[in-house]
């Protein structure tokens, strides 16, 4: 276990963070849980043919829940932004962030490729957003800024950056609450792609050992301080420096958890 002084210097963009939403994962544990009766009662007292079919048909509903439900989620570690949807799954670096906003989704647009026009738009279906919830958050930000009556006036606020007093709720908390899971997941996505970028934009001199100075053009500082950016340079052009693509596949656990049970269905229907 961390100490408070050592757990106060972690770094929270180097902890993974997942994304997802409560809502689809309340309803996908209530399915499982209630298939799981479903099967059991079935092996327990089915015999005949409505049982087997029945059997099917909740084995395929689960496949659907299971892809759809359950296993979307956003994944943002010190590499990137993961992208697990129903059936396909992206893996965007940070240097390919180019932003990340929110249309119905939380959405992750990606720089141009070399040679493209331009770049890719990868949606989430982990995070959306409902008109509902937009207009939702809207109202909350709506409240909390509009002016108090005469008869309740309203408290001063604490000038920015200041430290709260007992009882003030900090400005990030919020705004954390002034905004609905989207809208926070994509900026908290962007935060880290903001700190991602600028960490790399780090001039070469931060690279060389202590008591030399890259300024001082001839001696070893300035020296290293070439050979440092001439191979970050090589890096780039290289086809392992340009892993900073966005990469995408297919999800076969859960397309075969949709497949599978709907052959045995039709099977089990058709004979």
């Amino acid at each position: 276990m961390l100490s408070q002084k050592e757990s106060s210097r972690k770094d929270p963009d180097s902890e993974p963070e997942v994304f997802r939403s409560p809502g689809s994962l309340i309803l996908s544990w209530a399915w499982f849980v209630v298939a799981v009766i479903i099967l059991v009662d079935l092996a327990v007292q089915g015999r005949d043919h409505v049982a087997v079919v029945t059997a099917a048909v909740i084995l395929v509903i689960t496949g659907i829940v299971y892809a759809c439900a359950w296993r979307p989620k956003i994944v943002a570690d010190s590499a990137g932004i993961s992208l697990v949807n129903p059936v396909r799954d992206h893996r965007v670096p940070w240097a390919a962030v180019a932003k990340v906003d929110v249309v119905n989704a939380v959405r992750v647009h990606c720089t141009p490729e070399p040679g493209a026009a331009r770049g890719k738009v990868v949606y989430s279906w982990a995070v959306q957003s409902s008109p509902r919830s937009a207009r939702k958050a809207a109202l909350r930000r709506g409240t909390r800024n509009q002016p108090r009556g005469r008869l309740s006036p309203r408290s001063p606020q604490p000038p920015p950056g200041s430290v709260p007093r007992y009882g003030e709720m900090p400005d990030t908390a919020r705004e954390a609450l002034d905004r609905s899971s989207a809208e926070f997941t994509a900026g908290r996505l962007s935060e880290r792609a903001q700190h991602a970028r600028q960490a790399a934009a780090r001039p070469a001199s931060a690279h060389l050992p202590a008591g030399q100075d890259a300024s001082q053009p001839g001696e070893p500082g300035a020296d290293q301080a070439t050979a440092v950016a001439a191979d970050t340079r090589a890096e780039a052009a290289t086809p392992a420096g340009a892993a900073e693509r966005v990469m995408a596949q297919w999800a076969w656990p859960p397309i075969a958890a949709m497949t599978v049970p709907l052959l045995l269905l039709v099977l089990v229907v058709l004979f």
